[in-house]
Formats: C-alpha cells, structure tokens, sequence
C-alpha cells in the first residue's frame, strides 16, 4: 500500500455500525468524500434503498460536483427502484441529468434478502451491512474485505439486466 493510498482511506472512517444513524452517516460520509479521497466509481447495491439517505439536498450536490470529475461512475444495483423513484425525487431528477455517469442494474437471479447491502469507494474501503433488521455491519479500508466487496458485486452484475431507466416513455 502506498502513501497516497493511505491519505485516500483516511476520509473513509473504518469501524462497526450499530444503528440506523450510524449506516446513515457512512452513507453521507462516503458520499460527500468521493471527491476529495479521489474516488472515481462508486457501487451501490442494496435491495430496496429505503434507510439510504440518498435524497438529501447536501447530498445531491455532493454528487453533482462528483459526477463532474472526468472518470466518475456510479454502479447502482437494486431490486425495488420503483420505491426510489416514488420516494426519492431529487435522486431521480439527478439520475435524469447525469445518467451518462450512472449504470442501474438488477439481479436476475436473486431474491431480495439474499442481495447484500454494501456501498464500495473504488478499491478504497467497503461500507457493509450484515443485519438489516438491527442495522449493524461495518466500514472497513482493508485490502481483503474491499476485494472480498468487488468479488461479490462482480458475481451479481454478471447474472442481471439493465434498471431504472432515466427516462421512461409512454404511449
């Protein structure tokens, strides 16, 4: 690991999560870092989004100034975007206007309470729940767990299909 890797995972706090706060706050944290830790793709994967407070307005412009770094990408995995779209309205307007930066995909194969929760920083660090229920998991910046995170997300987009599209037409 080389230095500037290391100033990189700094703004990625590791450690347990325990509450819905807490996941809520590594979200917030990973989002309004991406640009100054240098992150240029970020995974999202989560069934249905609803504890992720990704309609924030800070956060949206968070993502604005992200999404305009030369390089940056979004890989959005879900099961239920009908819920982000109906509860989500700023997400869905920013998803409209930078969806050259955005890939939305759903697994084909794969029920809901088997799709993990986890938020990747490139090959930075992980965010992960393990209990959805209780809303416990972790952020880590280790080698192993990020690899282990790109391994897992890797087999899931390689079994599902374009989703959410930006712009849906009607007759």
């Amino acid at each position: 690991m080389n230095s500037s890797t290391d100033d990189q995972r700094k703004h990625f706090p590791a450690g347990p999560i325990a509450a819905r706060a807490e996941f809520q706050a590594a979200v917030r944290g990973f989002i309004l870092n991406a640009s100054t830790a240098g992150v240029r793709h970020l995974w999202w994967v989560s069934p249905d989004y609803a504890d992720w407070p990704l309609d924030e307005p800070e956060l949206i412009d968070a993502l604005t100034h992200w999404a305009r770094t030369p390089g940056a990408h979004i890989t959005w995995i879900g099961h239920d975007f009908e819920r982000v779209r109906r509860a989500m309205p700023r997400l869905t307007r920013w998803r409209q206007n930078f969806s050259h930066v955005l890939s939305c995909r759903s697994p084909q194969e794969m029920a809901g309470p088997d799709m993990p929760t986890l938020l990747l920083a490139d090959h930075l660090a992980v965010l992960r729940l393990l209990d959805l229920e209780r809303m416990r998991g972790y952020v880590r910046v280790d080698g192993p767990d990020v690899q282990r995170a790109h391994e897992e997300v890797d087999v899931i987009l390689q079994r599902s299909s374009e989703a959410f599209p930006a712009v849906t037409l009607g007759l």
